[in-house]
């Protein structure tokens, strides 16, 4: 027997891309009315998606490689265009544009046809897309296009014998920022506008080296980053001007405390890092030394390693180990007694939950993790115990995998094998979020597979009239019927006309949604 759960949420399989193993959706990116994936199929390889989260809406834009794949890349949504990178066999691995029509998707440049120096770090600045790219003589530098007039050209060669290879290209103030090396000082700081002239290096923050700036983040009116400078790999901030780029603070005064993961919430910068005295921890900064303090020493023996950080209106959530539960769902308002584990999923010993995929969507956070029963499934939180539960078993005999996750309107898209069509693009409607969405009703359905008939019975749901719809996976409504409870509730359904694969049933009045786990027909 099953177990059902009250559920006013079922995500729905969008589209079986490739019924034969999977179209293994990836960079799942919002889009004006869906989104745009990468989706592989046997006969055409590689290629761009788009999906309004239906069926019919769920297409192919352009067959750019045929038989082969295009291998689609770097998805950059600029309104209203999506940008990419993609081989069509001819130009090699170039930069092109899509309105999401076949006839509006088409190549931008002609530069460089070797793959291996291929568009890469795309980055919108206003009505300018900058990108880098390899020219003829292998040299990656950056390059801007603009998104109303497709104006092509090269920002600035700043090292002609080599290329400089930008990286890490992120907007701030008007310009966009990223490391290169011009050949004489090493990878260091840049900043542009778009013009040669103001296509400049900041700062020369390791005379000695290469400071490697990454780990961009814009935060309290400031670009913060990590570099490795005298003091070793430490927390820097920019104003944009070499005496406005500082070291915020040198946290491990005997080494490096390697700052990563740097996310703001409402204007504090939330970073893992390492003093030497503690191991990996949460870490907070206002841009001040005296501002920039261990949160909490959330693992004292081992370091909590915080990973997932992620902005949840105004709350930091992440997955984090105490050493005691293992990785589990955390929560911080920037203090040690507000940094508490949100539910202990994984009760199994000290196993992970290994929450990942942390997405916001109004007060409410979705995420993927595994309770040790159900595999990796899709989970919801408000930030409390008792709201935080598993949305759908998607896989009911293994993993539903989801990943990728992304909210694009009132839906979330994500990727998620339910164990008949592998892995394919889902989507769950948001309009009607709830948490209280998994409390037990005692609802069990069996036997589960099934053959020709399926037993539905609960003892604990009260007198009333309820309606009970069987979809299948892609949402369909198959049946709807009536139902009256009395003192206990057992339904008898002949399922001896539906073709063998997965279905869920729902039953309802006007205040509660009863939802199944899927069951399969055999």
């Amino acid at each position: 027997m099953t177990s059902c759960m009250l559920q006013a949420q079922v995500p729905v399989l969008v589209d079986d891309i490739h019924s034969s193993g999977g179209a293994y959706p990836q960079q799942i990116t919002a889009a004006s009315g869906g989104v745009y994936f990468i989706a592989h199929s046997v006969a055409d390889g590689d290629e761009l998606y788009f999906s309004d989260g239906s069926e019919s809406g769920t297409y192919k834009v352009k067959d750019i490689h045929p038989m082969t794949g295009s291998n689609p890349d770097e998805l950059t949504w600029a309104t209203p265009f999506l940008y990419f990178s993609a081989n069509d066999n001819i130009y090699g691995t170039q930069l092109w544009k899509t309105d999401g029509t076949e006839t509006g998707t088409y190549r931008l440049t002609d530069v460089g046809q070797d793959n291996n120096n291929a568009p890469r770090d795309l980055c919108v600045l206003g009505d300018v897309l900058f990108f880098t790219l390899a020219d003829d003589g292998f040299n990656q530098e950056l390059w801007k296009i603009d998104i109303n007039t497709d104006a092509l050209e090269q920002v600035k060669d700043i090292n002609p014998n080599a290329g400089s290879n930008p990286q890490n290209t992120t907007a701030f103030n008007g310009k966009v920022y990223f490391s290169a090396d011009d050949g004489a000082h090493g990878r260091e700081l840049w900043s542009s506008d778009g013009t040669v002239a103001h296509t400049q290096l900041i700062k020369d923050i390791f005379p000695a080296g290469d400071a490697d700036p990454e780990n961009f983040c814009v935060s309290n009116g400031a670009l913060f980053f990590s570099a490795k400078g005298t003091e070793g790999n430490e927390l820097w901030k920019t104003d944009g001007t070499e005496a406005g780029t500082v070291m915020v603070k040198n946290i491990h005064a005997m080494g490096s405390s390697f700052p990563s993961q740097l996310t703001d919430v409402e204007g504090v910068l939330f970073f893992v890092a390492t003093d030497g005295a503690s191991n990996t921890e949460l870490w907070k900064s206002d841009g001040t030394p005296e501002g920039t303090v261990m949160v909490k020493n959330i693992n004292p023996n081992m370091g909590a390693n915080p990973t997932e950080l992620t902005n949840v209106n105004g709350t930091l959530y992440c997955s984090a180990n105490d050493g005691t539960n293992g990785y589990e769902l955390w929560k911080s308002d920037g203090t040690a007694e507000g940094t508490v584990m949100i539910k202990n999923i994984n009760q199994q010993n000290t196993a992970n939950s290994s929450p990942q995929n942390i997405t916001p969507y109004n007060n409410l956070a979705y995420f993927t993790a595994t309770d040790g029963t159900h595999g990796s499934e899709l989970w919801v939180t408000d930030g409390t115990a008792d709201n935080t539960n598993m949305v759908h078993d998607i896989n009911p005999v293994g993993s539903g995998d989801p990943g990728d996750l992304t909210v694009s309107g009132a839906d979330l898209f994500f990727r998620a094998n339910d164990g008949t069509s592998g892995h394919e693009l889902w989507k769950l409607d948001l309009s009607v979020s709830t948490t209280t969405a998994l409390v037990n009703f005692g609802l069990e359905v069996f036997p589960n597979p099934a053959n020709d008939m399926l037993y539905i019975q609960s003892d604990d749901m009260s007198k009333g009239n309820y309606i009970l719809t069987l979809y299948n996976m892609l949402g369909k409504a198959l049946l709807v019927q009536n139902v009256e409870m009395f003192d206990n509730l057992f339904i008898s359904l002949n399922i001896n006309n539906l073709h063998n694969g997965n279905y869920f049933i729902t039953i309802n009045n006007e205040k509660i949604q009863i939802s199944t786990i899927q069951f399969s027909k055999q």
